[in-house]
């Protein structure tokens, strides 16, 4: 979960960051260098106030050697499933065709350092891309290609693709030991149908699996891999009785994160966060609870709202 809610945290504040220096048509270096102080700052402030989760990542480990051998077999071939899977989507990497778009704008952000203001397909100089301007995950990949040194295209063919499908299959772990609770035993089962699923799942070029495994990288592939199962966590969470102030957060996060992904979420996230607040005020007998939860999406709807301007 500490992983999990990493890189939406990450996602979240390179929103924020990202969004006034692209409207304000700045250069790619100086929103390198805020956001990196901003994610360094946020680093060290973490590892200082979560300095005492190490001793419950200490217990985790050693709860593994208490578990039944049949259990350690199934989490053992789970994990061998998806290390060929992420084997196979560096060694067998697929272009698709949406890369002519999503890869060139991360280069032509590196090399040309502006944001937005150069045709993907031609590099000639154009006015503000206002379709995609609020959604900069192109933009957060050219960031990981300035730090790193690595080729944009490397970043996302290379280095993402295998990274976020293990976050992917982290993000489902997290739902399995939710729905899961109090039968541990089954766990691994659960995730190896889900592993095995994603695997034979490209029955169209247009499916969650087939966005996992070829397609990572793009924003859609964000959207529909990781930051949907991560908004159904969350309200899994949210739906109990007590619930932490850190899965708000995270909540409001992810909220955050789709718009990040793709301008598609201004009409998804709402309409989830909206069916899903009714369900769970009408489970928990509170208008209360239901507003405060459709409120974590009042971002969303305000960049919505910044994209109906500009455009």
């Amino acid at each position: 979960m500490t992983y999990v809610c990493g890189w939406f945290v990450s996602f979240f504040l390179f929103e924020l960051a990202a969004v006034p220096f692209i409207l304000l048509e700045q250069s790619f270096t100086v929103l390198v260098v805020v956001y990196t102080c901003i994610v360094a700052a946020v680093l060290a402030v973490s590892l200082w106030r979560g300095r005492q989760l190490w001793a419950a990542y200490r217990d985790g480990i050693r709860g593994i050697r208490e578990m039944p051998g049949s259990v350690k077999l199934g989490w053992a071939v789970f994990f061998l499933i998806v290390a060929f899977q992420m084997a196979y989507a560096v060694l067998y990497e697929y272009y698709d065709g949406d890369d002519a778009y999503y890869i060139a704008v991360s280069v032509l952000t590196d090399e040309f350092d502006t944001m937005y203001l150069r045709d993907a397909y031609s590099g000639y100089i154009y006015p503000l891309d206002t379709r995609h301007a609020l959604s900069p995950m192109p933009i957060y990949q050219a960031w990981l290609a300035r730090l790193s040194g690595i080729a944009p295209a490397v970043v996302a063919h290379s280095v993402l693709a295998p990274v976020w499908l293990m976050f992917m299959y982290c993000i489902y772990g997290q739902i399995c030991n939710r729905l899961l609770w109090n039968r541990k035993a089954y766990r691994p089962v659960f995730m190896i149908l889900i592993a095995v699923w994603f695997m034979y799942g490209n029955i169209s070029l247009y499916t969650t699996e087939t966005f996992a495994m070829t397609r990572t990288w793009q924003g859609k592939g964000l959207m529909a891999g990781m930051v949907i199962p991560a908004l159904f966590l969350a309200l899994i969470y949210l739906a109990q009785e007590s619930v932490s102030q850190g899965m708000w957060l995270l909540f409001i996060c992810v909220c955050v994160s789709s718009v990040l992904a793709t301008s598609v979420s201004f009409m998804v996230i709402p309409t989830i966060t909206g069916v899903a607040a009714v369900l769970i005020g009408i489970k928990k007998r509170s208008v209360k609870f239901a507003a405060e939860l459709f409120l974590c999406c009042v971002p969303c709807l305000l960049l919505a709202v910044c994209y109906m301007v500009i455009k």
